[in-house]
């Protein structure tokens, strides 16, 4: 049982999902713990998009949900993890993962989450004076940047095989359900 192909159907369940990422971007300002959880649901959300249409839909409301977030929404670290990677990477996961040798698939999946952040964190720091992100780690002293980026990729590990997880479950389970909804 497939879904509607027509380009309106695209469309429409495009501008639906990116009003759900933007929303999600927009309480990342309202939640604390958020700046960080949302983003990477919202990134979800577009990986969706990919799922049901193809990557170039998924990178185009990428692309919108992380202009509108940009503009929009309060949290600057938030939309710019949004905008730098967890809006695309969900999509383009399965792309990277299909890479072989399998070790080259595992380096360009890190670098495509370490360059885009250790980026981000630059800026923040250097460029827009947030030297506030560092205080919570004040604790562990001169290691905390080092602390802080073995946390990020021991999370973003977790995250990769999450999405993993998620594809088999989207494609077994939730796929079936979601189309008769739909339907």
């Amino acid at each position: 049982m497939a879904l509607p192909k027509g380009r309106s159907f695209h469309i429409a369940l495009c501008g639906i999902l990116c009003a759900i990422c933007v929303i999600m971007m927009f309480f990342t300002g309202v939640i604390p713990i958020g700046a960080y959880i949302l983003p990477a649901v919202a990134g979800i959300v577009i990986w969706i998009i990919y799922q049901e249409i193809n990557l170039k839909w998924a990178l185009l409301s990428y692309s919108a949900v992380a202009l509108l977030a940009l503009l929009l929404t309060p949290d600057i670290e938030s939309k710019l993890l949004f905008a730098a990677f967890f809006g695309y990477y969900p999509a383009v996961r399965d792309k990277l993962a299909a890479i072989k040798p399998k070790a080259l698939s595992l380096v360009l999946r890190f670098a495509s989450f370490n360059i885009p952040v250790v980026i981000i964190y630059f800026l923040l720091l250097n460029v827009m004076g947030m030297s506030d992100l560092l205080e919570d780690f004040a604790g562990f002293g001169e290691w905390a940047v080092i602390i802080f980026w073995v946390l990020g990729n021991f999370i973003f590990v977790c995250y990769d095989i999450c999405l993993d997880q998620l594809s088999y479950f989207y494609d077994k389970w939730l796929r079936k359900k979601l189309h008769r909804v739909i339907k």
